[in-house]
Protein backbone atom coordinates (compact mmCIF):
# COMPACT_ATOMS: atom_id res chain seq x y z
CA UNK A 1 0.00 0.00 0.00
CA UNK A 2 1.15 3.46 -1.02
CA UNK A 3 0.56 6.44 1.56
CA UNK A 4 0.49 10.19 0.62
CA UNK A 5 2.34 12.85 3.27
CA UNK A 6 3.20 16.45 2.76
CA UNK A 7 6.83 17.78 3.89
CA UNK A 8 8.62 20.96 4.51
CA UNK A 9 11.43 21.55 1.98
CA UNK A 10 14.19 21.43 4.80
CA UNK A 11 12.90 17.52 6.04
CA UNK A 12 12.48 16.97 2.30
CA UNK A 13 16.11 17.97 1.73
CA UNK A 14 17.43 15.70 4.90
CA UNK A 15 15.53 12.40 3.04
CA UNK A 16 16.67 12.92 0.00
CA UNK A 17 20.25 13.30 1.17
CA UNK A 18 20.11 10.88 3.38
CA UNK A 19 20.34 12.66 6.62
CA UNK A 20 17.07 11.40 7.61
CA UNK A 21 15.95 8.07 7.92
CA UNK A 22 12.91 8.57 10.40
CA UNK A 23 9.77 10.47 10.33
CA UNK A 24 8.25 11.75 13.21
CA UNK A 25 4.10 11.73 12.91
CA UNK A 26 1.13 11.47 15.17
CA UNK A 27 -0.25 8.13 15.19
CA UNK A 28 -3.71 9.50 14.23
CA UNK A 29 -5.93 7.37 12.13
CA UNK A 30 -4.18 7.96 8.94
CA UNK A 31 -0.69 7.04 10.54
CA UNK A 32 -2.41 3.74 12.11
CA UNK A 33 -2.89 2.45 8.41
CA UNK A 34 0.59 2.19 7.72
CA UNK A 35 2.14 -1.04 8.05
CA UNK A 36 6.03 -2.06 7.44
CA UNK A 37 6.47 -2.68 3.59
CA UNK A 38 4.40 0.14 2.61
CA UNK A 39 5.49 2.40 0.46
CA UNK A 40 5.10 6.53 1.27
CA UNK A 41 5.14 9.40 -1.66
CA UNK A 42 6.50 13.03 0.08
CA UNK A 43 5.72 15.54 -1.43
CA UNK A 44 7.81 19.02 -1.17
CA UNK A 45 4.73 21.70 0.61
CA UNK A 46 7.18 24.13 -1.58
CA UNK A 47 7.51 22.98 -4.80
CA UNK A 48 4.85 20.06 -5.23
CA UNK A 49 6.85 18.99 -8.40
CA UNK A 50 9.46 17.51 -6.02
CA UNK A 51 8.26 14.28 -4.61
CA UNK A 52 10.22 11.18 -2.59
CA UNK A 53 8.58 7.27 -2.56
CA UNK A 54 10.11 5.25 0.56
CA UNK A 55 9.62 1.90 1.67
CA UNK A 56 8.53 1.70 5.41
CA UNK A 57 11.13 -0.54 7.43
CA UNK A 58 9.74 -0.48 10.96
CA UNK A 59 7.37 1.35 13.60
CA UNK A 60 8.16 2.87 16.61
CA UNK A 61 5.17 3.77 18.60
CA UNK A 62 4.95 5.75 21.90
CA UNK A 63 2.61 7.00 24.08
CA UNK A 64 3.98 11.01 23.73
CA UNK A 65 6.38 12.65 21.85
CA UNK A 66 8.23 13.22 25.27
CA UNK A 67 9.00 9.31 25.45
CA UNK A 68 9.92 9.33 21.97
CA UNK A 69 12.67 11.80 21.84
CA UNK A 70 14.26 10.06 24.85
CA UNK A 71 14.40 6.50 23.02
CA UNK A 72 14.77 7.06 19.60
CA UNK A 73 18.04 8.40 17.67
CA UNK A 74 17.28 11.97 17.29
CA UNK A 75 20.09 11.96 14.44
CA UNK A 76 18.16 9.57 12.54
CA UNK A 77 15.06 12.28 12.63
CA UNK A 78 16.80 14.84 11.00
CA UNK A 79 18.45 16.65 14.20
CA UNK A 80 22.58 17.55 13.80
CA UNK A 81 24.79 15.71 15.73
CA UNK A 82 25.38 17.61 19.38
CA UNK A 83 22.13 19.66 18.43
CA UNK A 84 19.89 20.33 21.25
CA UNK A 85 16.07 17.84 20.15
CA UNK A 86 13.40 19.21 22.30
CA UNK A 87 9.83 17.60 21.99
CA UNK A 88 8.23 20.92 22.08
CA UNK A 89 9.87 21.19 18.81
CA UNK A 90 6.56 19.34 17.11
CA UNK A 91 4.26 21.88 18.65
CA UNK A 92 5.05 23.72 15.58
CA UNK A 93 3.19 20.17 13.85
CA UNK A 94 0.10 19.46 15.99
CA UNK A 95 -1.17 20.91 18.81
CA UNK A 96 -1.24 20.07 22.72
CA UNK A 97 -4.77 18.75 21.78
CA UNK A 98 -3.68 16.30 19.03
CA UNK A 99 -0.28 15.47 21.21
CA UNK A 100 -3.08 14.59 24.13
CA UNK A 101 -5.20 12.59 21.85
CA UNK A 102 -3.02 10.57 19.93
CA UNK A 103 -0.11 8.37 20.33
CA UNK A 104 3.73 9.28 18.59
CA UNK A 105 5.12 7.22 15.97
CA UNK A 106 8.30 6.88 14.79
CA UNK A 107 8.33 6.17 10.84
CA UNK A 108 11.62 4.31 9.79
CA UNK A 109 12.32 3.75 6.04
CA UNK A 110 14.52 3.46 2.88
CA UNK A 111 14.73 6.01 0.16
CA UNK A 112 13.55 4.27 -2.87
CA UNK A 113 16.55 5.56 -4.94
CA UNK A 114 19.03 4.01 -2.09
CA UNK A 115 17.22 0.91 -2.57
CA UNK A 116 18.50 0.33 -6.40
CA UNK A 117 20.91 -2.83 -5.26
CA UNK A 118 18.33 -4.41 -3.02
CA UNK A 119 15.03 -4.42 -5.92
CA UNK A 120 17.92 -5.86 -8.16
CA UNK A 121 18.16 -8.85 -5.51
CA UNK A 122 14.76 -9.10 -5.30
CA UNK A 123 14.09 -9.38 -9.03
CA UNK A 124 16.70 -11.51 -9.33
CA UNK A 125 15.06 -13.62 -6.53
CA UNK A 126 11.66 -13.53 -8.42
CA UNK A 127 13.73 -14.26 -11.23
CA UNK A 128 14.65 -17.86 -10.22
CA UNK A 129 11.29 -18.68 -9.04
CA UNK A 130 9.40 -17.55 -11.94
CA UNK A 131 11.70 -19.54 -14.36
CA UNK A 132 13.57 -22.30 -12.32
CA UNK A 133 13.08 -22.87 -8.15
CA UNK A 134 9.51 -22.04 -7.71
CA UNK A 135 9.59 -24.30 -4.97
CA UNK A 136 12.11 -22.72 -3.36
CA UNK A 137 9.26 -19.58 -1.73
CA UNK A 138 6.62 -22.15 -2.16
CA UNK A 139 5.12 -20.94 -5.42
CA UNK A 140 3.24 -23.36 -8.00
CA UNK A 141 3.49 -22.89 -11.43
CA UNK A 142 0.50 -23.42 -14.09
CA UNK A 143 1.39 -25.36 -17.34
CA UNK A 144 1.88 -21.68 -18.73
CA UNK A 145 4.40 -20.54 -16.25
CA UNK A 146 2.11 -18.54 -14.64
CA UNK A 147 2.19 -18.18 -10.97
CA UNK A 148 -0.53 -16.47 -8.25
CA UNK A 149 0.22 -13.18 -7.14
CA UNK A 150 -0.04 -13.69 -3.08
CA UNK A 151 1.73 -16.60 -3.40
CA UNK A 152 4.60 -15.02 -4.63
CA UNK A 153 4.46 -12.01 -2.47
CA UNK A 154 3.89 -14.59 0.94
CA UNK A 155 6.98 -16.97 -0.57
CA UNK A 156 9.35 -13.89 -1.61
CA UNK A 157 8.44 -11.75 2.22
CA UNK A 158 9.81 -14.57 4.43
CA UNK A 159 13.17 -13.69 2.68
CA UNK A 160 12.98 -10.06 1.09
CA UNK A 161 9.84 -7.20 1.77
CA UNK A 162 8.17 -7.07 -1.13
CA UNK A 163 4.54 -5.66 -1.34
CA UNK A 164 2.11 -5.25 -4.70
CA UNK A 165 3.76 -1.75 -4.91
CA UNK A 166 7.10 -3.11 -5.03
CA UNK A 167 6.37 -6.02 -7.10
CA UNK A 168 4.75 -3.72 -9.66
CA UNK A 169 8.10 -1.02 -9.25
CA UNK A 170 9.87 -4.19 -10.23
CA UNK A 171 7.90 -5.26 -13.07
CA UNK A 172 6.88 -1.59 -14.68
CA UNK A 173 10.97 -0.62 -14.52
CA UNK A 174 12.70 -4.32 -15.38
CA UNK A 175 14.81 -2.89 -18.72
CA UNK A 176 14.43 -6.55 -20.21
CA UNK A 177 10.78 -6.91 -19.43
CA UNK A 178 11.48 -10.03 -17.77
CA UNK A 179 7.80 -10.67 -16.05
CA UNK A 180 4.26 -9.85 -17.04
CA UNK A 181 1.35 -9.37 -14.97
CA UNK A 182 -2.22 -10.73 -16.04
CA UNK A 183 -5.21 -8.42 -17.20
CA UNK A 184 -6.18 -7.91 -13.13
CA UNK A 185 -2.72 -8.64 -12.08
CA UNK A 186 -3.75 -11.95 -9.55
CA UNK A 187 -0.97 -13.91 -11.81
CA UNK A 188 2.64 -13.34 -12.70
CA UNK A 189 5.17 -15.21 -14.97
CA UNK A 190 8.02 -14.55 -16.46
CA UNK A 191 8.04 -13.67 -20.13
CA UNK A 192 11.07 -16.59 -21.01
CA UNK A 193 14.35 -18.01 -19.83
CA UNK A 194 12.74 -21.05 -18.21
CA UNK A 195 14.08 -23.93 -16.69
CA UNK A 196 11.36 -25.71 -15.67
CA UNK A 197 9.26 -27.34 -18.37
CA UNK A 198 6.22 -24.66 -18.86
CA UNK A 199 5.03 -23.33 -22.18
CA UNK A 200 4.95 -19.67 -22.14
CA UNK A 201 3.10 -19.28 -25.53
CA UNK A 202 5.84 -17.57 -27.58
CA UNK A 203 4.46 -16.12 -30.37
CA UNK A 204 5.26 -18.56 -33.68
CA UNK A 205 7.03 -16.22 -35.95
CA UNK A 206 9.42 -16.25 -38.96
CA UNK A 207 12.18 -14.19 -38.05
CA UNK A 208 14.30 -11.02 -39.64
CA UNK A 209 17.13 -12.35 -42.39
CA UNK A 210 19.81 -12.14 -39.43
CA UNK A 211 19.56 -12.71 -35.46
CA UNK A 212 22.71 -12.09 -33.41
CA UNK A 213 23.58 -14.51 -30.36
CA UNK A 214 26.05 -12.62 -27.49
CA UNK A 215 28.37 -15.39 -25.21
CA UNK A 216 31.72 -15.22 -23.89
CA UNK A 217 34.59 -16.30 -25.06
CA UNK A 218 34.86 -19.26 -22.93
CA UNK A 219 31.90 -21.15 -25.06
CA UNK A 220 33.24 -20.48 -27.79
CA UNK A 221 34.93 -23.80 -28.22
CA UNK A 222 31.77 -25.61 -27.29
CA UNK A 223 29.42 -23.63 -29.58
CA UNK A 224 31.85 -23.84 -32.56
CA UNK A 225 31.61 -27.53 -32.56
CA UNK A 226 28.29 -28.15 -31.76
CA UNK A 227 26.34 -25.48 -31.66
CA UNK A 228 24.16 -23.33 -29.90
CA UNK A 229 22.38 -25.39 -27.58
CA UNK A 230 19.50 -24.36 -24.88
CA UNK A 231 21.18 -26.03 -22.30
CA UNK A 232 19.32 -25.43 -18.50
CA UNK A 233 16.73 -23.29 -21.01
CA UNK A 234 13.23 -24.21 -22.58
CA UNK A 235 15.19 -21.80 -25.49
CA UNK A 236 18.05 -20.77 -27.01
CA UNK A 237 17.67 -16.46 -26.64
CA UNK A 238 18.88 -14.42 -29.68
CA UNK A 239 18.32 -11.10 -30.09
CA UNK A 240 17.46 -8.78 -33.25
CA UNK A 241 20.44 -6.57 -33.22
CA UNK A 242 23.85 -6.37 -32.78
CA UNK A 243 24.54 -4.14 -29.68
CA UNK A 244 22.14 -6.14 -27.59
CA UNK A 245 23.89 -9.40 -28.09
CA UNK A 246 27.44 -7.64 -26.97
CA UNK A 247 25.64 -6.24 -23.67
CA UNK A 248 24.55 -10.02 -23.37
CA UNK A 249 27.83 -11.48 -23.96
CA UNK A 250 29.77 -9.12 -21.69
CA UNK A 251 27.41 -10.40 -18.28
CA UNK A 252 29.65 -13.70 -18.86
CA UNK A 253 32.79 -12.66 -19.63
CA UNK A 254 34.92 -11.17 -22.88
CA UNK A 255 31.31 -10.73 -25.39
CA UNK A 256 32.01 -12.50 -28.55
CA UNK A 257 29.18 -12.55 -30.80
CA UNK A 258 27.73 -15.00 -33.87
CA UNK A 259 25.60 -14.33 -36.42
CA UNK A 260 22.78 -16.39 -37.35
CA UNK A 261 21.48 -17.44 -40.74
CA UNK A 262 17.83 -16.72 -38.81
CA UNK A 263 15.92 -16.84 -42.26
CA UNK A 264 17.74 -19.79 -43.66
CA UNK A 265 17.03 -21.62 -40.81
CA UNK A 266 13.73 -20.89 -41.01
CA UNK A 267 13.60 -21.61 -44.99
CA UNK A 268 15.01 -25.10 -43.89
CA UNK A 269 12.38 -25.67 -41.24
CA UNK A 270 13.53 -24.86 -38.00
CA UNK A 271 10.87 -23.09 -35.54
CA UNK A 272 11.17 -19.42 -34.40
CA UNK A 273 8.95 -17.64 -31.66
CA UNK A 274 8.78 -14.39 -30.18
CA UNK A 275 8.38 -13.28 -26.36
CA UNK A 276 6.62 -10.64 -25.53
CA UNK A 277 9.95 -8.68 -24.42
CA UNK A 278 10.79 -9.36 -28.09
CA UNK A 279 13.79 -11.90 -27.37
CA UNK A 280 13.98 -14.55 -30.19
CA UNK A 281 13.76 -18.34 -29.37
CA UNK A 282 14.53 -21.19 -31.01
CA UNK A 283 15.42 -25.08 -29.99
CA UNK A 284 18.81 -24.90 -31.22
CA UNK A 285 21.21 -23.69 -33.83
CA UNK A 286 23.19 -25.98 -35.82
CA UNK A 287 26.74 -24.87 -35.95
CA UNK A 288 26.30 -23.96 -40.43
CA UNK A 289 23.91 -21.43 -39.47
CA UNK A 290 26.39 -19.96 -37.28
CA UNK A 291 29.11 -17.30 -38.21
CA UNK A 292 31.34 -15.20 -35.62
CA UNK A 293 31.59 -12.02 -35.68
CA UNK A 294 34.61 -9.73 -34.35
CA UNK A 295 34.29 -6.69 -32.02
CA UNK A 296 33.54 -4.52 -35.10
CA UNK A 297 30.16 -4.38 -36.32
CA UNK A 298 31.17 -3.91 -39.83
CA UNK A 299 33.69 -6.75 -39.57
Amino acid sequence: MIHYMKLKAIPFKKIKNGAKTTELRLYDEKRQKIKIGDMIEFVNTEDKSQKLIVTVTALHIFDSFDELYKCLPMTACGYKKGEKANPSDMNIYYSPKEQEKYKAVGIDFVLMEHKDDKLTKISRYISMILRHKPYAANVVLDEHGWASVSQLLEGVSKKYILTMEILEKIVETDKKQRYSFNDDKTLIRANQGHSVNVDVEPEKKMPPLNLWHGTAEKYTESIEEKGIMSKGRLYVHLSDNYDTAVLVGSRHGNPVVYEIDAKKMYDDGYIFYVSVNKVWLTKYVPVPYIHRKNDQKDC
